[in-house]
């Protein structure tokens, strides 16, 4: 049985960029090509090693498209680089701007976990169905250990998950309920998922530029920290990620919060214009 995904993805040879954070923490961008592409995902190779479930931002230069996406699983392991599908988060999101021949019915396996042996019935996705076809299994988050563990084919019944709060002890059962935090703290009204990546950005602002690092990205914007003083409100544009020997791409922001921090720092929520437009983000 062949390695590669092979049920019928697009093969074509695009080169893209990718930022994303390698296993030992470090952060790096990295040009590469796609391999084959389905319209949730692709294959790619990759010279860095990413943990299963890690997120990437991956960059179209041709259109200058942006997406984030997540590692489905390690297709092969090969000597200098090693090729994973990814998904993208946001699933009709489409960089590659591609028309793709009509859907085919959603596939349902019944896997088992290799830790737990937890049986589910999983919804594949094209790409996850591409790895699941090539592979016979997928790596896949499992609640027993909070992490990604294999997953396998079984003719075993789906089986029922216990509640977590059913195996707690009654200590904590009987411990009074946390409090959640005020609702008027800007974070907390945000609408997007965060993804804790540290890209550097690059903001322009009334005719000067700086070069930041973000805290985390979401769909919506993006946070980070400066001692410049920017203005609540202030529109901005800005790169993120940004390389200074890339074609960076600036969109249209505003500063939705600004909070200061120890050390004369300053943490701020950027949301791109069109997302605040949209869902008055706060990110």
């Amino acid at each position: 049985m062949s390695n590669e995904p092979s049920t019928n993805p697009f093969t074509r040879e695009l080169q893209i960029e990718v930022f994303g954070t390698e296993l030992s923490g470090r952060q790096f961008i990295e040009q590469t090509r796609i391999l084959t592409m389905t319209r949730d995902g692709a294959t790619i190779p990759l010279a860095n090693k990413l943990a299963p479930d890690s997120e990437l931002i991956v960059r179209n230069p041709v259109n200058n498209k942006e997406a984030i996406a997540r590692v489905v699983d390690l297709v092969r392991d090969e000597i200098f680089v090693q090729v994973y599908a990814i998904a993208f988060v946001d699933s009709p999101v489409n960089p590659w701007q591609d028309a793709f021949p009509e859907a085919k019915a959603p596939t349902t396996v019944t896997l088992e976990c290799s830790r737990c042996h937890a049986v589910e019935a999983v919804l594949l996705s094209e790409i996850e169905k591409d790895v699941f076809e090539s592979k016979q299994m997928l790596t896949r988050h499992c609640d027993c250990s909070n992490s990604s563990t294999t997953w396998r084919p079984t003719d075993r019944r789906v089986t029922k998950r216990r509640a977590p709060e059913q195996r707690t002890s009654d200590r904590r059962q009987e411990s009074p309920p946390v409090t959640e935090l005020p609702a008027r703290k800007p974070q907390e009204k945000r609408r997007e998922k965060r993804t804790p990546m540290t890209p550097p950005a690059c903001i322009r602002c009334q005719g000067w530029e700086t070069v930041v690092e973000c805290e985390d990205v979401s769909r919506g914007g993006f946070r980070f920290k400066s001692r410049r003083v920017f203005p609540e409100g202030a529109r901005i544009e800005a790169a993120v990620p940004y390389a200074k020997s890339s074609n960076n791409i600036f969109v249209a922001g505003r500063i939705a919060y600004a909070q200061p921090v120890s050390g004369g720092f300053f943490r701020y929520g950027v949301a791109y214009v069109k997302a605040a437009q949209k869902h008055d983000s706060k990110y």
